[in-house]
Formats: structure tokens, sequence, C-alpha cells
């Protein structure tokens, strides 16, 4: 009996190497066969149409020499000719004598001689005629016999190629019967050795099998796990072995090592325990750890992914809209991310945070996905409600408007100097309500996902003298002059030209209610790069605490140090910022209290055939 795992592979191996060339020297034995076959058939019947064309020349010659003799009249040279093809005449017919084995073809080849004896006795007669006897002896004695010989012939040369065919039709039988005896054989052979394989796979696999489950389980923490294979080749052995590193880990896991190990492994199961996705990198962004939900998501195992660089992770899984995690930032960062479109869309919060460490080879980076979908939904039926309770808002704030002009231009009667004052209170508070009743329904549109822009090749100098012209007048009665800087070459951008509008005329509306008599609000733009303009809207009023710098575009943020009066809706720098995201900008302020504020915004240069800009823009 074979105890060594490799005698019994190699038995294995054996065993269809030897099935394999069985049937290799089956089949070639039937292919020898056939060959034969298929060379006596040509062979054959090659030869015996060889010999009855020798025939029929030689009787056309014979033929020839006669007609020959009754223009010239020489019988010596008519009688030697005559002599000469009888001899390959008798000589090929005792050839094909000599093959013919079927009866029938026998009493063929019989009469080709006998005709052909009786054809040769009337040459001498023939010779010894003068040449008008001669030539009357020709059509009626020699041309039937001719005719008689050749008739034979054709009759031989019919039943050989009956014969042709039948000697055919027999090799094609012979290789039927080969292909269904090949055929028979080949799946007796692949049952036998699928068989074979199944079994020997199973009985040599399965000691490893459940050595390798004893291993994940030793992973997992559980020391005390031993194997029961029972066997005396190799992997008797390596059952063995297992089980002596198995006592040596339980008693390892009772040293000082051995606690911080199960630390470790404890640290292990609450990360793989963590409900959101999470994964740690090393310094080379390559994954170390992942937990349960992570795998869920992404449809990977731990161990596949292991060792694997995080966008490989993201490419393998097909989820390409996290390959944007900014997993290489060197500071806390988050960003959202959508995966799919519509009702079905998803939104996940990534997390990244860098991780201090001294080896390079270290945890750099942990990622953790947050799913924000329900609250993107709570976010989206807020915005409904406010789109919907502003639209009802509108319709009666502007009525309101329109009466309270109409009160106070005195159409409806002459009023005293307070009841003035009352109505104006009045008309500035109802303005108020209707620009904010606009932001609020603005920042719906900008923030509906059905919202659409319009790109196209604008001239910042056209949008800088449209808003320049609408609001010069407020500034005047205001005492502030606004001054356009703009270079002659300044490249066009792509974007939405009303939407670029909007985002002017609310940095201006600010600058103009900011501003006092004497200031300048200076409206400005150059170029910020090869893929961007910038433009700059500076005035030299109030200006902006620093610690509102950062919060100033935030929705409902107001700055506190301002007059009551002077306070807007918070919702204008909020929709500008989502405006100029949108075009692939960014937007920001810098601002000293009582030297002014400068409001900076970038949109991209517009090039033939835009998609990356497009890109860019979130389209």
């Amino acid at each position: 009996m074979i105890k060594s795992l490799k005698g019994k592979v190699s038995l294995l191996c054996g065993s269809l190497v030897l099935l394999i060339a069985l049937l290799g020297i089956y089949s070639l034995f039937n292919m020898y066969q056939i060959s034969r076959a298929v060379d006596s058939l040509i062979i054959t019947n090659y030869n015996s149409i060889q010999r009855l064309r020798q025939m029929d020349e030689a009787l056309y010659a014979q033929d020839a020499a006669l007609l020959s003799y009754l223009h010239t009249g020489d019988a010596q040279d008519a009688a030697s000719t005559l002599e000469a093809q009888a001899a390959v005449f008798r000589e090929a017919s005792a050839t094909e004598y000599g093959t013919i084995i079927l009866p029938q073809e026998m009493e063929m080849i019989s009469g080709i001689i006998a005709s052909y004896d009786s054809y040769c006795a009337l040459f001498p007669e023939y010779l010894a005629l003068s040449s008008v006897r001669a030539d009357r002896y020709y059509q009626q004695r020699l041309t039937p016999a001719a005719a008689e010989v050749r008739e034979h012939i054709h009759s031989l040369r019919v039943s050989n190629e009956a014969a042709l065919f039948a000697r055919k039709q027999e090799a094609s039988e012979v290789v039927r019967h080969a292909a269904a005896l090949l055929f028979g054989t080949f799946l007796v052979t692949i049952i036998i050795a699928y068989t074979t394989a199944r079994i020997y796979t199973d009985k040599l696999f399965r000691p490893i099998y459940e050595v390798t489950q004893n291993l994940k389980a030793v992973r997992q923490g559980n020391m005390g796990r031993k194997t029961s294979v029972q066997a005396s080749d190799e992997l008797g052995s390596l059952a063995q072995e297992f089980n002596n590193m198995t006592q040596r880990l339980q008693e390892f896991e009772q040293s000082t090592m051995g606690q911080l190990m199960a630390e470790r492994n404890r640290t292990m199961a609450i990360v793989r325990s963590i409900t959101e996705p999470m994964a740690i990198l090393d310094g080379s962004f390559c994954i170390t750890l992942t937990n349960q939900s992570f795998d869920r998501l992404f449809s990977v195992e731990m161990d596949e992914v292991r060792g694997s660089h995080f966008q490989e992770a993201v490419a393998q899984s097909g989820l390409s809209a996290f390959s944007a995690v900014p997993y290489r930032s060197q500071s806390y960062t988050e960003r959202v991310i959508q995966l799919g479109s519509g009702e079905e869309a998803k939104f996940y919060n990534a997390m990244v945070t860098p991780l201090a460490h001294d080896e390079p080879s270290g945890d750099a980076v942990i990622i953790v996905l947050y799913d924000i979908t329900a609250l993107k939904d709570l976010d989206r039926k807020r915005s409904d409600f406010i789109a919907t309770i502003s639209h009802e808002f509108k319709t009666p704030l502007t009525s309101m408007v329109i009466g309270v002009d109409l009160l106070s231009s005195g159409a409806l009667g002459n009023m005293t100097d307070e009841q003035k004052e009352v109505f104006e209170a009045l008309r500035e508070d109802g303005q108020r309500l209707c620009s904010l009743v606009t932001d609020l329904l603005e920042l719906s549109r900008i923030e509906s996902a059905e919202n659409v822009y319009r790109f196209e090749r604008c001239s910042l100098p056209e949008v800088f003298s449209e808003c320049i012209r609408q609001f010069t007048p407020a500034a005047e009665r205001g005492g502030t002059t606004i001054v356009e800087r703009c270079p002659d070459q300044l490249p066009d951008v792509r974007g939405d030209f009303s939407k670029i509008t909007w985002v002017m005329n609310n940095l201006l509306s600010n600058a103009v209610k900011y501003t006092g008599r004497g200031d300048t609000i200076t409206v400005s733009a150059f170029g910020g790069g090869p893929q961007f303009v910038t433009v700059v809207v500076s005035d030299t009023g109030t200006g902006i605490p620093e610690e509102y710098l950062e919060r100033i575009f935030d929705k409902y943020v107001q700055v506190s140090s301002y007059d009551i009066e002077m306070r807007g809706s918070g919702l204008g720098l909020a929709v500008a910022r989502a405006i100029i995201t949108a075009h692939g900008g960014k937007i920001w302020c810098e601002s000293n209290v009582r030297k002014g504020s400068r409001f900076l915004f970038t949109l991209p240069i517009y090039q033939d055939g835009g998609e990356a800009l497009e890109a860019r823009a979130g389209r």
C-alpha cells in the first residue's frame, strides 16, 4: 500500500497517463486501418484504370496502322506496328487478368481477350488484299471487331468505377466504425479519469481542508483547535506539526507577549464589529485591515484585498465613485460620496483620519464611511418644504409691497409725514421679506437635483457691465464709487451667464450695503492659471471679523457686529458658493475690520470641447 502523498499523486497521474496512452494507441491502430483501406482503394483502381487506358491506346495505334496501310500500301511496316501494339495490349490484359478477383470482371476481361484475339486474327488476311478490297474489308470486318473490343473495355471500366465507389463506401464504413469506437473509448476514458480524480482528490485534499479551517480558527484566536487527521503520509506529518504548533501557541498565550497579542486580537475584533464600513491603510496606502461592513459594501474578503492598494480594491468592487475618497490627505478630511442616481441613490460621508507613525510601513490612514442617505433624504424634504412655503409667501408679500407703495405714493389719498414714515418702514420690511423668499427659492433650485446649468462661453466684461450698471444708482445715492478694472486680454470663461450674474449682483449688493460715503467698490479679474480666471469684488467698507470668514458662506449666518438694520437673509453667500462650486470653482473671503473686504471666486476658462470642465463642474 502506498503511504506517501507523492506516491498517491504519482499513482493518480500514472493511471491517467496510461489511459491516455491506451486511447492514443487504439486511435493510431484505427488510423492505420483506415490508411490501408484508402491506399488499397486508390492504388488498385488507379493501376486498373492505367492498364485499361494502355489497352485502349494500343487498340487505337493498331487502327491507325491499318489506316496507314490503305494509303501507303506498306504491309511490312503495318505488320511491325500491329505486332508491337499487340504485345502491349496482351501484356496489359494479362496483368489485369491476374489482378481481378470478381467473377463478373473475370468474364469481362476474358471477353476482352477473346474479342481482341478475333480482331488480331483478321490482320494477315487484311494485309494480303489490294487497297480497294482492303478498304471494304476494313469497313466490314475490322471496324466492327475493334468496336466490339472497345465495348468490352468500356464495360470493364464501368465495372471498375462501380468497384471504386463500393470500396469508397467500404472505407467510409471503416471510418464511421472507427469514429464510433474512438468516441465510446474516449467517453469511457473520461468517466474513468473523472471518477478516479474525484475519488483521489477528495481523499487527498480532505485533510488539507480540515487543516485550513483549523488555521482560520487559530487566526481568530481559538488556540485550542486540534486536527483529527490520521495518516502516515506527508499530510499526517503536517497535521501532527499543526497540533504541536497550537500547543505552543496556547503556551505562548499565557506569556506577556501572548497577552499583548490577545489585546490586539480583541482590537481587531472590535474593528471588525463596527457597523460603519471602515478600512485601515498603511504608509503605501495599501489595505491592512477591513471590517465586515466594508467587505459587504465592496463585495470583497479581507484576505483578498489585504496588501492591495485602496484604488485597486475600489476598482475590483466596481464602486468607482469611491475613487474620489481623499485617502492621501495629510489632515482630517470629509467628503460626501454618491452611489447611483435618482431615488435609488445612496450617500456616504467618507471620513479620512491620518495616523501618526514612526515606521514607514506603519498604518497611515483610517477611512470610515458613514451612510447619510437618510440625512440626505431629510435635507431634501426640508428643502422641498422651504421651497413650498417660500413659494406660498411670495405672492401675498408681493401684493403687500405693491399696496404699501400705492399708499406711500398718495394714490389713495394724502398722508401725514408720520404716516409716510410708517408706510416706508413697512415697505422696507416687505422688500426684505421678498428678498428672503427670493433667496430661499433660488437656494432650493440650486440644491435641487433637477437644477440645470446652461454652460456656454461667457465674457466677464459683459457680466461686469451689466451688474455695475444695475448698482451704480444705489451706490451714488450712498456716496460710494464703483470702479471696474478688467484686463484687455482677459480670456472668456465657461459658465451659466445668468448664474454668474446672480453671484456678482449678490456680492455688489452686499458691498453697496456695507459701504458708506467716500468708500470705493472695485470689480476686477485676473488670470488664475492656465485653467481658471479669478474674479475679485473688493470694498473699503466696514469689513468682516476674522471669526466669520469661514462661516459666512454657510446658510443663515449673519455677522452680529453689524447694525441689525443692515442684516440680510443669511442665504445670499450660501447660494453664491453653491453656484460657483457647480461651475467647478471656489469662493472665499479676505477681510479686516474697518479696512474693507475682498470676495474672490474662480471660474474655468472656456476651451473647445469642454468635457473636462463640465466634469469638474459636476455635470
